[in-house]
């Protein structure tokens, strides 16, 4: 019997997010690790991840490591989800379940998914979006799931490592010019004396392209926040739009939804009910339909005028 049926199933699965990013360049498994880093909040974290070139993305499972600590064998059968899986049968749902409880991998041919909610609630959900259904309890041969800290810092230091070294053959190149053209000292006192300030600025550099600091890296994190909190209540989005780094966006989850899980969308997010069991969450406003959609902006409230007496 696959260890993930067994202990915790719903501490493992109900923490665990996927999706798929757009495959930017070579070392797609750095991106995913930052990527669930900030949206699972911890810097621990596991994570399984394929490149596909074809379909130019990269699609990946993450849970905090902590989830795990009693897991033995971190082979995920979820994976079989992953184009190039042994076990993966295309688009559909892959189904892993226990008791009353059951975790779902949706693969639409060019996004992930995950649902994890009661056997009848997922059932009903696949149901909706016309996937076949696939069970995976007899999947062995899934792809494990490893801590991604260690492969982030090792590039972290490697990049530091090679920087250093650019830098110093820098220094050494500068020196052997000094000793040789004694005219022009005055221009290499000068140059040497940058060389620290480049080797500075290089290394900012590599670090911010580490961390993901663009906004393109930031909008994508934006919303894998709305999208994973979305899906494990086995919601949907309506409609998103961003503009820069604001964005706005109408989701539809079960009514049964705690109030935790409609902060998480936001300390300004709104929710009213929107009628066959479901619960519509608002934040921001979107004007406008189709391509001329744009975030409105926010009204600025003015101070209530005082009364005199």
């Amino acid at each position: 019997m696959n260890v993930f049926l067994l202990g915790a199933f719903d501490e493992i699965f109900g923490q665990m997010i996927a999706g798929a990013l757009p495959l930017v360049s070579s070392d797609g498994g750095t991106s995913v690790a930052l990527v669930a880093r900030d949206v699972l909040g911890t810097e621990d974290v596991h994570t399984v991840s394929v490149r596909d070139p074809e379909r130019r993305r990269v699609f990946y499972f993450a849970v905090p490591s902590r989830a795990l600590a009693s897991v033995p064998d971190t082979a995920l059968p979820l994976t079989a989800a992953f184009p190039g899986h042994p076990a993966h049968r295309g688009p559909g749902a892959y189904v892993l379940q226990q008791g009353e409880r059951c975790v779902a991998a949706l693969f639409d041919g060019l996004q992930l998914r995950l649902l994890f909610n009661e056997t009848s609630i997922i059932d009903e959900a696949i149901a909706e979006q016309s996937l076949e259904k696939f069970a995976i309890a007899a999947v062995s041969n899934g792809y494990p799931l490893a801590s991604s800290y260690a492969a982030l810092q090792q590039r972290v230091d490697g990049t530091s490592e090679r920087v250093s070294t650019i830098a110093g053959a820098i220094t050494v190149a500068m020196g052997l010019a000094y000793l040789g053209c004694s005219a022009a000292i005055g221009y290499f006192e000068t140059r040497v004396g940058t060389i620290e300030g480049s080797r500075e600025v290089a290394l900012r550099r590599a670090v911010e392209d580490l961390s993901l600091a663009s906004p393109l890296s930031e909008q994508i994190t934006m919303l894998q926040r709305v999208s994973s909190n979305t899906v494990k209540t086995g919601g949907w989005i309506e409609r998103y739009r961003m503009d820069g780094r604001r964005e706005a966006f109408e989701v539809l989850v079960p009514e049964w939804v705690t109030r935790d899980i409609i902060l998480a969308y936001g300390r300004d997010a709104r929710a009213e009910l929107a009628g066959d069991g479901l619960v519509r969450v608002r934040r921001g406003k979107i004007a406008g339909e189709g391509e001329k959609a744009r975030v409105a902006e926010a009204p600025v409230e003015k101070p209530a005028a005082s009364v005199q007496r």
